[in-house]
Parts: structure tokens; C-alpha cells; sequence
């Protein structure tokens, strides 16, 4: 019978209070419904273009957010898609359709890797099938050996222990119950490929199966994906002693940083809102440009290309929209032209 082996440490237990102080804040929170769509949109969007890189896809964010934006405005041309687009799109239909889920179950962890993987893998009949040969997982470059998964003879019967051990977790706090799975599933290491994704998508899945009600707006994987070292090596600590402690420390520690992030993006919004009538409301970008404003004072077109990626044109549209809302004004000709609140 599977169980896991750790110890609450100090910055666990921290780790957990900040992160119930910040839920209990969000839930609180009374958010616009655009708002709370832009939230859980760019959610999704991180979550997919962060979870997909870490697996090595090309995609950069930018890309990534132009291709949410052609599916949500059914502009898609599907016959041309290749795979690197192939994942994205996956990785979004996934998190979109985790409310249908009920229960964490051998076919539910079957049906996410068919949809995570489908159209992706080179045998196509292995998605949503656990694998049937061994693996390794190493260093592609430098050749080093990092870990070797269990035998596939042992997969289904690693993942009924896993299963049978989460229903019995009825007291557990949820957090530490997503840090569990994630890695216990990682080290099984079940599928041929996608075995990261799954678990990813899986410990968001635990979190909303256990009430643990965030509004969908957080991601996780932003924050693996900035340090992938530091990820890999949290996950490498339990590998030799399987004690998951440093792990859980590494995974409270970035679901805080996560809702910290959210908290930070309703603060914005509300302190901008509060400001707005009834009729103008901003989105993520927009706010972002008058955020600047407020702590520098003024912005140019080129500091906006920066901020936001843009280019100039791109820049300059969000320059005319906030100045058509009435919220900015031009200040000074040509090139020494600035930008500042009105």
C-alpha cells in the first residue's frame, strides 16, 4: 500500500496559512464578471504555455496567447496546425473541461493523457494508455542518468495504490494532497510522454475535486517553468529517500508565490475600477499601461512596446483606446511625446 512520508516544517505550515489568508481574500473579492472571465482566461493561457515548455515547446507566450484568442474567436484553420500548436491546444481544452470531472479514477487519469497527448505522440494508439516498455529519464545533452520509472508490468498496480491511498485522504490538507499526487505520479512515470502535463493538470484537478475554490485563477506552472533546474531538483529530493519533504516545501512555496500573483492582479483591477464609471472597464494590458503611469508618472510608446511585447503599432492601439476611454492624455511633440494619467 502506498503512503507518503514527510514531516510538516515551519515553512510548510507558513506556507499553508499565508496561502488560506489569500484564498480566503479572493473568495472575498468582488470581481466584475469580465473580469473574472480575464482572470480565468489568463490562467488557462499560462498554465498551457508554461506546462507545455517545460516539455520543450516552442511556443512562446506571445504565440501561445494569439492562439487562445484565434480558438475562443473560432478563427482557427485546424489543417494547418503543427504540432507544437497541437499541445497548446490540448493543454487548453484540458484545463476547460476539469469541472466534468468527478473523482480522480484510473479512467480519469486515462481520459486527461488522451486529451493532453492526442494528435501529438508518434505511436497515436498510446494516448490514454499507460505505457508498455521501460523508460528513462536523463539529460539529453550531457547524457547523465537521472532516474529510471518503475517497470511497465508495475504501472497499473502502482496507480491502484496511488488511487486507493488518495481515497482515503479525507483530512489532508488539499495543497499538500496536489504536492503528493504530482510527484508520486511523476515517479510512476506512466505514459510514454505527457507524463509531466497530466500531472500537472491532475494536482489542479485534486484541488478543485476538494473544494479547495479558487475561482480557477491561478497557475502553478508559471512558476516551475521559471526555474525548471530548481523544479527538477525539488522533485529529484525524494526520489532516493522518498520522503517528500523538501518537495512539499518547493510546491507550497510556488502555489503561494501562484496566489500571490492572483492577488496582486484583483488589487489592480480594483484599485483601477474603483475609479472607472460604470461604463469603462480595462483589460489586463490596459491596466498594466496605468500601473506603470501611476509609479513612473509617464509612459512612451516605447516603454509600452516593452512592458507588453508590442510592437509599435500594437502599442500605439492600446495608446489610442486608453485615450478615447479618457483616462490618458498625450504630453510633449515627436519623439519626446510621453503619455500621463488625466
Amino acid at each position: 500500500m502506498f503512503d507518503a512520508k514527510f514531516q510538516y516544517t515551519n515553512k510548510i505550515i507558513n506556507n499553508l496559512m499565508e496561502i488560506s489568508a489569500i484564498k480566503e481574500f479572493i473568495l472575498n473579492s468582488q470581481i466584475i464578471p469580465s473580469y473574472d472571465l480575464l482572470l480565468k482566461n489568463k490562467a488557462i493561457i499560462t498554465s498551457s504555455y508554461n506546462s507545455t515548455s517545460i516539455e520543450g515547446n516552442p511556443l512562446d507566450f506571445k504565440q501561445v496567447t494569439e492562439l487562445f484568442n484565434l480558438k475562443e474567436n473560432n478563427n482557427l484553420n485546424y489543417s494547418t496546425l503543427n504540432k507544437s500548436e497541437i499541445e497548446v491546444l490540448n493543454y487548453f481544452k484540458t484545463l476547460e473541461n476539469l469541472d466534468k470531472y468527478e473523482k480522480i479514477d484510473e479512467k480519469t487519469i486515462l481520459d486527461i493523457h488522451k486529451n493532453i497527448t492526442e494528435g501529438t505522440l508518434n505511436d497515436s494508439s498510446m494516448a490514454g494508455k499507460f505505457r508498455d516498455s521501460p523508460v528513462v529519464i536523463g539529460h539529453l545533452k550531457t547524457g547523465q542518468l537521472n532516474f529510471v520509472p518503475p517497470s511497465p508490468l508495475k504501472v497499473p498496480y502502482l496507480i491502484r495504490e496511488l488511487l486507493d491511498w488518495i481515497n482515503l485522504q479525507n483530512d489532508l490538507n488539499p495543497i499538500i494532497l496536489a504536492g503528493i499526487i504530482h510527484y508520486e505520479f511523476v515517479r510512476i512515470h506512466p505514459f510514454v510522454d505527457g507524463n509531466g502535463r497530466t500531472a500537472r493538470a491532475l494536482s489542479t484537478l485534486i484541488l478543485l475535486l476538494k473544494d479547495f475554490d479558487i475561482k480557477r485563477y491561478f497557475s502553478l506552472d508559471e512558476y516551475y517553468n521559471q526555474d525548471r533546474e530548481s523544479y527538477y531538483a525539488a522533485l529529484q529530493s525524494a526520489d532516493k529517500t522518498q520522503d517528500l519533504t523538501e518537495w512539499l516545501e518547493y510546491f507550497s512555496t510556488g502555489f503561494l508565490v501562484s496566489l500571490s500573483n492572483v492577488k496582486n492582479d484583483i488589487v489592480d483591477m480594483s484599485h483601477f475600477d474603483s475609479k472607472m464609471s460604470e461604463k469603462i472597464k480595462l483589460n489586463e494590458n490596459e491596466i498594466k499601461i496605468l500601473r506603470f503611469i501611476e509609479k513612473n508618472n509617464s509612459i512612451k510608446n516605447k516603454e509600452i512596446q516593452d512592458l507588453l511585447n508590442l510592437s509599435p503599432q500594437g502599442s500605439y492601439s492600446y495608446i489610442k483606446k486608453l485615450i478615447e476611454k479618457g483616462l490618458i492624455k498625450s504630453q510633449g511633440k515627436g519623439r519626446s511625446t510621453v503619455y500621463i494619467l488625466k
